[in-house]
């Protein structure tokens, strides 16, 4: 239900752990073996039964979610820390040598790219390219919104 939210958060540099199959039980005991608060859209969960903390987001927007996370937890965001988790599955991106990834990556990448990073749960190499560009405005435009809302709220 948050898969876009939880892509955000990690675009952002937020350690935000999702599974689409996890089961409630499940999730209950992994958020609080890692003392992490659960984001749902499930209004039918009951916090009072839970060791965990959780929050119903209640937009069907993926921004509007992110400046509710946002906004609700105060969380400040770092721009340093931008692209520093792997979208895929939130681990901490560790920096590579180009000459790590030749031939892991289509050659135009390699002549035109010099910094590069990898995912060492997955292992997919991330570089910044146009893609990134566009992920990067994107990410501006978002939390250019919350400080607008912020601002007027």
């Amino acid at each position: 239900m948050l898969g876009k939210l939880a892509t955000y958060l990690r675009m952002a540099g937020i350690d935000s752990a999702y599974s689409k199959s996890t089961s409630f039980p499940l999730l209950i005991k992994t958020a609080t073996a890692e003392d992490r608060i659960v984001l749902t859209r499930r209004s039918d969960i009951s916090a009072t039964a839970c060791t965990v903390s959780i929050y119903c987001v209640n937009s069907n927007y993926p921004h509007e979610q992110l400046q509710d996370v946002v906004t609700k937890f105060a969380i400040r965001l770092d721009q340093t820390h931008f692209f520093s988790r792997c979208l895929l599955c939130n681990e901490a991106l560790e920096r590579l040598d180009k000459f790590d990834v030749l031939g892991k990556i289509p050659a135009y990448v390699s002549s035109t790219v010099s910094d590069f990073s990898q995912c060492p749960e997955c292992n997919k190499i991330y570089w910044k390219g146009t893609h990134y560009q566009n992920m990067l405005r994107q990410l501006h435009n978002l939390l250019h919104d919350i400080e607008i809302a912020n601002e007027n709220g």
